[in-house]
């Protein structure tokens, strides 16, 4: 019966990497059955040369059992990244047997060495005794991370799976990404949406709810044209829960309490990032009275990554 292994490939932003002087380093061992293990991808050279590396771990006994532990090992990963502050690009879903037997079995110099681009994200393959990954297509590194770090980290948060919901999972994912947006409108944007990803704005009170219902009363019986009347009655049911910008300063307040942010409390701090990603949005540049934009964008950042810090400890 075959058995199966996953590829989780990542990137760290600009030339970071993890500072391993090897070029395999052992995450997690689970007594010699199954491993998951650092790979550089590229005989002879270490991880720490390249800001792309990749998880491998296997034997597993079905397809499924393979990707239920690479999703497992990505949201460990995003776990590490958001903890440390940096960025991690974990690519797309998953691929179901982007590495085939077809593939592996290709004559090369090292015939247990198949070429891979350096695609982020997660490949599951039928799992070949001595079989590893060559990297063709490789980011070179400069500045290092800490490998004991990473992989202590990592282990324990495959080891003890945090229950991350969907929403903290893209919360998290869109976090990351924003190290990599290259100006500072789209990264501000980005980490303001990473908030938006993990409100969950709740109902308006119930003479609130029921102000709502009249006014659609009123749109339908107004004889506007169907998709005008539609248009208006789908808005007005959004008000029926709180608003973005209320739910934003509820979270802000009950997770951060007592911590300032450019000297204002997380509330009003992410009330004045609200609008100001709104009036870049609606306008289209930084307006006039903000003199310290990149300031801001790194306040930001340090309130997006406490926020979603604050709401994996307050899990459960």
């Amino acid at each position: 019966m075959p058995h199966y292994d996953f590829r989780l490939g990542f990137r760290l932003p600009g030339q970071d990497y993890i500072n391993a002087d090897t070029e395999e380093l052992c995450v997690l061992d689970d007594g010699g059955e199954v491993t998951i293990r650092l790979c550089s991808g590229v005989p002879g050279n270490p991880i720490m040369n390249y800001s792309h590396a990749d998880l491998i771990g296997g034997p597993y006994n079905s397809a499924g059992d393979a990707l239920n532990a690479a999703e497992c090992t990505k949201r460990a990963l995003l776990l590490w990244a958001v903890h440390n502050r940096i960025g991690i690009d974990l690519g797309g879903r998953h691929s179901w047997g982007a590495i085939t037997r077809k593939v592996l079995q290709q004559p090369r110099e090292d015939s247990r060495a198949p070429a891979r681009a350096a695609v982020c994200g997660i490949e599951i393959f039928e799992h070949i005794d001595g079989s590893r990954l060559v990297l063709s297509d490789i980011y070179t590194a400069s500045l290092g991370k800490g490998a004991q770090a990473f992989v202590e980290q990592v282990a324990a948060a495959i080891k003890t799976p945090l229950a991350m919901s969907a929403k903290q999972e893209l919360a998290a994912e869109i976090l990351s990404a924003s190290y990599f947006d290259a100006s500072d409108r789209t990264r501000f944007i980005t980490l303001i949406t990473a908030v938006e990803a993990l409100l969950d704005p709740q109902p308006r009170p119930p003479a609130a709810q029921q102000l709502v219902e009249r006014l659609v009363d009123i749109v339908r019986k107004s004889g506007l044209d169907k998709a005008t009347g539609d248009a208006l009655c789908g808005s007005l049911q959004w008000l029926k829960d709180e608003s973005i910008g209320q739910a934003g300063r509820a979270l802000a307040g009950r997770l951060l309490p007592g911590r300032l942010y450019l000297e204002q409390p997380p509330e009003r701090f992410f009330s004045s990032c609200y609008g100001l990603r709104s009036s870049i949005l609606h306008r289209g540049e930084i307006p006039q009275e903000v003199t310290d934009f990149p300031g801001v964008c790194s306040a930001a950042r340090e309130f997006v990554c406490d926020l979603l810090i604050a709401s994996f400890e307050n899990v459960g």
